[in-house]
């Protein structure tokens, strides 16, 4: 049914259900293009030079912790004969979601729900929502929290 699906991952406490449900759905004809969106004001390059990763600290953890994370989801996702792909762009999120789900096409976006109070919704963009709101394609969230 669907061809390919972006997955919305981070270090949150919900990653595993939202990789798991996303693999749920995938065919021997789905690609999963796995996201994992990273602050703009501590994002680094790729390529950035040794001594930028030195001397921003913050900045190479939040990339090394990404590039962690993506890994080991694509090799689960290879475990059960899925195939996939991973990136993880700076930006914010829901605009870089929406953004990445046009550009490449995608039948699906599967993300998942931080429960925000009334309070932080006055204070705090809700990812989910933006991304519902303006997603070129369905959105499936997932709603349970960490694994127990």
């Amino acid at each position: 049914m669907f061809t390919t699906i972006l997955v919305a991952i981070d270090s949150g406490p919900q990653h595993a259900h939202v990789l798991a449900l996303a693999a749920s759905l995938a065919t021997p004809h789905t690609r999963l293009h796995l996201l994992c969106v990273l602050d703009p004001a501590f994002a680094l390059a790729d390529d950035a030079p040794p001594a930028d990763r030195t001397e921003y600290v913050a900045a190479d953890d939040q990339h090394h912790q990404a590039v962690q994370l993506l890994t080991t989801a694509l090799d689960q996702l290879r475990e059960r004969g899925i195939d996939g792909v991973a990136s993880h762009p700076a930006g914010e999120p829901a605009q870089v979601l929406c953004d990445y789900a046009r550009q490449h096409d995608c039948d699906l976006i599967v993300i998942g729900h931080r429960h925000l109070s009334r309070m932080e919704r006055l204070f705090e963009r809700s990812v989910g929502q933006w991304t519902i709101d303006h997603a070129p394609c369905p959105v499936l969230v997932e709603v349970r929290d960490a694994v127990p």
